[in-house]
């Protein structure tokens, strides 16, 4: 029986798979509307600055950079962290709002500045969830 040649295929394939940004999602009483400006307000009052805002999709898109981030790679320059949110009205008349939380390393290569996507930063996963406990309640 050949088992070492699926080890490394089995390895590739978690590798692969694994997801890098966070998603929560809730159920707010409110409208879509009053949902995303009670995000966009929770998200000021966190330190993240406005990036996008699409007034008809109920979408915005906050970021925030931290400089006490580091690591031993000299190209790294600092993390940005960055929270998504989209309000819409679900089937069922309730609204759903999706909140998403990224971290994005900046590092200084040979081509300029470039953005890598790196596992959910802590930061950024507790201010996704402080968003949903302030602006996702039933």
């Amino acid at each position: 029986m050949r088992v070492a040649p699926l080890v490394p295929l089995v390895c590739l394939a978690w590798a692969c798979g694994s997801t890098l940004p966070v998603t929560l999602t809730a159920t707010p009483a409110s409208s879509p509307p009053d949902a995303i400006a009670c995000v966009r307000n929770t998200l000021t009052k966190l330190g993240y600055r406005q990036f996008s805002y699409d007034e008809i999709d109920f979408r915005v898109v906050s970021r925030k950079q931290d400089l006490t981030a580091h690591q031993a790679d000299p190209s790294f320059r600092y993390n940005t962290d960055q929270i998504e949110a989209t309000a819409a009205a679900g089937a069922d008349g309730k609204t759903a709002l999706t909140v998403q939380a990224h971290t994005f390393a900046m590092r200084q290569t040979h081509r300029g500045p470039t953005e890598e996507e790196e596992a959910a930063s802590k930061g950024v996963k507790e201010a996704a969830q402080k968003v949903l406990d302030t602006c996702g309640k039933p």
